[in-house]
């Protein structure tokens, strides 16, 4: 069974593998691409709709229950994580 997560843009539960882990880096919000860091974390769909609703609405802010640095993210980093992570998956399947 997969773990249910809330995506902070669009506030609907998705599965975990589904969604992008970010957590907090100091009071900067950064990617966890591993999932492994250690702290809070805030999940977010992979779609741009939901990245720019996050930001637009400050829920970084709300996830982490303080003032949050958003400034630096870029859902290109998403986008990368998610080619990354399909190249994997098709790496994996042909073995």
């Amino acid at each position: 069974m997969v773990p249910i997560r809330t995506c902070v843009g669009c506030r609907s539960q998705t599965e975990q593998d589904s969604a992008v882990r970010f957590v907090l880096d100091g009071d900067q919000v950064v990617l966890d691409a591993e999932r492994k860091m250690p702290g809070r974390g805030a999940w977010l769909h992979r779609s741009r709709q939901c990245f720019e609703a996050a930001l637009n609405r400050r829920s970084f802010n709300r996830a982490f229950r303080k003032p949050v640095a958003t400034a630096q993210l870029a859902f290109e980093d998403i986008e990368q994580l998610t080619t990354a992570t399909k190249a994997g998956w098709k790496e994996m399947n042909t073995r």
